[in-house]
């Protein structure tokens, strides 16, 4: 489990420490689409399956895909997609959801850490990738297996300062 977990929080922090600061929340200028690809597990371990389905910033449905017996996924985002994009599984006992904020990034797990954040960042005013870097930073914090201490994951001290220096 303290994998799972880890793996999460590393996904989101290598997303949020890449985004761009720019303006444009649209898909990428060039191509029919963007790629995002990752692994949806819960506490029990990996969820092989449901649909995955995915919403532009506005709530809109703009695409989903069947997981079909794997628990990894790959879906094509539409160019002209609104960012950020949520993801959320389907046909599951709970809601399992993760954040895509812009364009660049092509691997977003969906797991119970992603879900937390996700909620957390909405608690903090709004899906924002500040909002988004301080609810992983408290995820990372209230996490028993991380603790706030350096983990096999290769957290020590600050993660903003290490992931690309957001805040």
């Amino acid at each position: 489990m303290k994998s799972i977990f880890q793996s999460g929080i590393v996904a989101m922090l290598l997303l949020l420490g890449g985004c761009g600061e720019s303006s444009n929340d649209r898909g990428p200028a060039t191509g029919t689409y963007s790629r995002i690809e990752g692994i949806v597990t819960d506490k029990d371990g990996p969820i092989t399956s449901g649909k995955i389905i995915i919403k532009d910033k506005n709530g809109a449905a703009v695409t989903s895909v069947a997981l079909n017996g794997e628990s990894r996924y790959s879906v094509n985002i539409p160019a002209d997609t609104a960012y950020p994009v949520f993801l959320e599984i389907a046909g599951h006992d709970e809601l399992l959801e993760a954040v895509v904020i812009d364009s660049s990034a092509v691997k977003q797990d969906i797991t119970p850490m992603s879900s937390l954040v996700v909620r957390s960042a909405r608690d903090l005013g709004g899906v924002t990738k500040e909002n988004m870097a301080r609810a992983a930073i408290n995820a990372i914090s209230q996490s028993k297996t991380a603790g706030g201490k350096g983990t096999t994951a290769g957290f020590k001290g600050d993660p903003t300062k290490q992931y690309g220096g957001w805040h």
